[in-house]
């Protein structure tokens, strides 16, 4: 894949009608943005005191590029008006000031706000983004939330069986839209008393992908690729109160969120022709639920208690309870197949409560040293009933018998934190910093229930020169699970009745040797150094390097180890305020070992056996490893510079160049996946000519250049895969 985009803008910018009220110039010397296009500073010259600034220019985007144009409004080979407004009026009591940036395109934004002086502000705003994805995708569906084929479909076994599907495919977009309101209000009620209130409104709207299929067994679905259709609205609201004493401090918020989901299903018609006439093409129907609607109610409290100059308490704890109960979706979508069995419930109405706890004590008992003790706390408790649903597997056949019945589960788990980090300033401006942490999580539902772990970590600062200063850490973690449960998630999944009817050696989901890492025994390596030194007043230079190394010394499948390395210098240089000069690079380096087993179901799903001969899920001789290795390499350099009092020239390039490297390892002896480079080069210019002490000029010029050669990707055509469509 190969991507090239240039952009091109020119902007004016004039500054309007000045004005002398003192309370004004603060405001006045902000630092405006220009266009979205290149997102930097402007016209530091005519920073003064003026109520108001306009700038209008237009940008010609001279290639179609997602890339490039994924989140800034240019994605489109096409000449764009772009304008930016700010404006101001403060008075000896009354101030109001108006914003508004990137008029023209698709991620404009506006602010306006009134005030009085230190006592109430209130502000309204709207933000628009947009997000577009690659659009070379192509689909034989019609229609929204419910897709069909055209009349004459040609239906088959597999992909290339269609016969009509080269005639029936057309391309679609992969937009989102979002618009959003906002309100803001805070005054000052008393001398110590504020109080604040938020009001956000958003919708999105557009179209995304998502995969979904039709099956009876999960493993070999007729599987397909459709447009996913987005319409959602969001709607939050806080209240807020902040208290400030002399030695207490509290600021407290309740806030209360809303999100509301137009549709609650995606239909597709079934393209294939397989799991008999009520399934196949043309009366087949599979359907997919999307997000449901669901609310939350939060409550928030911060603040700090001063005991002394040598001791302080900091904490800032949240509760929060959200609710589902949105009406379920029947157990099939294809009124064709036979349901005898209601759902056990109208609706989940379920709730799950969150709660969180930060607390921290901080001493200084005497000069040159302190001291935290500190505690964390997070909680997760679902409120919710189990119940057995005997659903439609994959809209593939009718409903199954009693023995099929699947339960939802809880997943309560609760997180502690707690630890002592001392500091104390030792000779040559240095500084010694340990630290110890202790935590345990404790889950329900999952394959383990209690992990522990051990965290040491030592920071040495030292500032031996003027001009030079260093900091090194060093970090041990030690992670400890408890009994893995391998079978927690089947036997809290599936029905009794079926439980019985499987053989033991049978009764798992996942291998029992492949242990998830986040729940897995865990040793943590970790380093770091960082230099920072000025040899002469106008040079800086950094060197930043970070070792990290994991080793999931008891899993035997899953991810066994991992590691990362990374080294980053730059090195700026700064002739006064005519010329600045910044260059950077950095590489960096990820490694992951990680291994599974291959194995069908049946009598070749006995994972425990010994002898031979061995199924395949006892057999090593069905393992396969794979060795990932990550490296990118990062290059860039800045100039601004001024040649003259009225000109301003800024020039940026950045390069990154990674590759993805696997290395397959079976007993069959496959080899390794290909390798996967991509590189990115991105060159931005910039002139601005300040005319007068009214008006400026300003040119910005883009050249994005992306290419991969991702083998995944190349040569894909709908039906290139048996099962996919799409």
């Amino acid at each position: 894949m190969s991507t090239r985009h240039l952009i091109a803008v020119m902007s004016a910018l004039l500054p309007v009608a000045a004005f002398g009220q003192e309370e004004g110039k603060a405001a006045a010397t902000e630092r405006y943005q220009n266009l979205a296009a290149t997102n930097q500073p402007i016209v530091s010259t005519l920073d003064g005191a003026f109520s108001g600034r306009f700038q209008m220019g237009g940008a010609y985007t001279f290639d179609d590029n997602f890339m490039f144009g994924q989140y800034n409004g240019l994605s489109d080979e096409s000449l764009t008006l772009i304008g930016d407004l700010r404006w101001q009026d403060f008075g000896e009591d009354e101030y109001w000031q108006a914003s508004f940036s990137d008029l023209g395109l698709d991620t404009r934004e506006g602010r306006l706000t009134w005030g009085r002086t230190d006592n109430m502000r209130l502000e309204l705003g709207f933000d628009s983004q947009r997000q577009v994805r690659n659009d070379s995708g192509r689909t034989p569906f019609r229609g929204d939330y419910t897709q069909v084929l055209p009349q004459n479909w040609v239906s088959g076994i597999n992909t290339q069986d269609f016969a009509a599907l080269d005639g029936a495919l057309r391309s679609f977009d992969r937009e989102l839209e979002r618009q959003e309101l906002s309100a803001a209000f805070s005054m000052r009620l008393a001398e110590r008393w504020r109080l604040r209130s938020n009001l956000r409104y958003e919708e999105k709207e557009g179209h995304s992908d998502v995969g979904a299929g039709i099956y009876i067994n999960g493993a070999s679905a007729d599987a397909v690729l459709l447009r996913k259709p987005v319409d959602y609205k969001t709607t939050e609201f806080d209240l807020g109160l902040a208290f400030e004493g002399e030695r207490l401090h509290l600021d407290g918020e309740l806030a209360y969120s809303d999100f509301d989901n137009d549709k609650n299903v995606l239909t597709w018609q079934n393209p294939y022709a397989n799991f008999g006439d009520t399934v196949a093409y043309p009366a087949g129907t599979g359907g997919l639920s999307i997000a449901p609607d669901n609310e939350q109610l939060r409550g928030r409290l911060v603040g700090h208690y001063v005991f002394s100059r040598s001791a302080r308490f900091q904490f800032d704890g949240s509760y929060a309870l959200a609710t589902q109960d949105q009406d379920y979706l029947g157990y099939t979508v294809n009124n064709s197949l036979t349901v005898s069995e209601p759902l056990p419930a109208s609706d989940l109405d379920g709730e799950v409560a969150s709660g969180t706890f930060n607390g921290k004590l901080l001493l200084t008992p005497w000069s040159g040293f302190t001291a935290q003790l500190f505690y964390k706390l997070r909680d997760r408790d679902y409120d919710v009933d189990r119940d057995g649903y005997l659903y439609v597997r994959g809209d593939g056949a009718d409903q199954p018998g009693a023995e099929q019945t699947v339960y939802n589960t809880a997943h309560d788990l609760t997180a502690q934190t707690g630890g002592i980090k001392a500091s104390y300033r030792l000779p040559l401006r240095s500084r010694l910093t340990a630290e110890y942490a202790y935590e345990e999580v404790e889950r329900t539902n999952a394959a383990v229930e209690t992990t522990e772990e051990d965290r040491y970590s030592l920071t040495y600062r030292i500032q031996p020169l003027t001009n030079l200063s260093a900091r090194a850490r060093l970090l041990y973690a030690d992670r400890a699970a408890d009994t893995y449960n391998w079978d927690q998630s089947y036997f809290a999944l599936l029905d009794t009745g079926f439980i019985n009817a499987t053989p033991d050696s049978q009764r798992y989901l996942n291998h029992p040797l492949l242990y998830q890492f986040t729940l897995a025994n865990r040793e943590r390596y970790e380093g770091g150094l960082d230099l920072s030194y000025l040899p002469a007043e106008q040079w800086h230079l950094t060197f930043n390097v970070l070792w990290r190394y994991d080793d999931y010394d008891q899993s035997r499948l899953g991810l066994t180890e991992a590691e990362t390395i990374g080294g980053h210098a730059s090195a700026s240089y700064a002739a006064g305020e005519t010329l600045t000069v910044t260059a950077y690079a950095g590489l960096d380096r990820y490694d992951g070992n990680q291994g599974s087993r291959t194995f069908r179901g049946g009598q070749e799903k006995n994972a425990f056996e010994i002898f031979p001969p061995l199924p395949q899920a006892s057999d090593p001789d069905q393992n396969w490893e794979l060795d990932a290795t990550d490296h990118t390499v990062t290059l860039g350099a800045n100039i601004n510079w001024r040649p003259a009092q009225d000109y301003e020239v800024e020039l940026d390039y950045s390069y990154v160049d990674t590759r993805a490297e696997q290395q397959l390892y079976t007993q069959a002896g496959n080899s390794d996946l290909p390798d996967v480079d991509t590189r990115l080069h991105h060159f931005t210019a910039a002139a601005s000519w300040h005319v007068s002490s009214e008006m400026s000029l300003r040119l910005d010029y883009q050249y994005y250049d992306y290419e991969s050669d991702d083998w995944s990707w190349q040569d894909v055509q709908a039906d290139t895969l048996d099962k996919v469509l799409g």
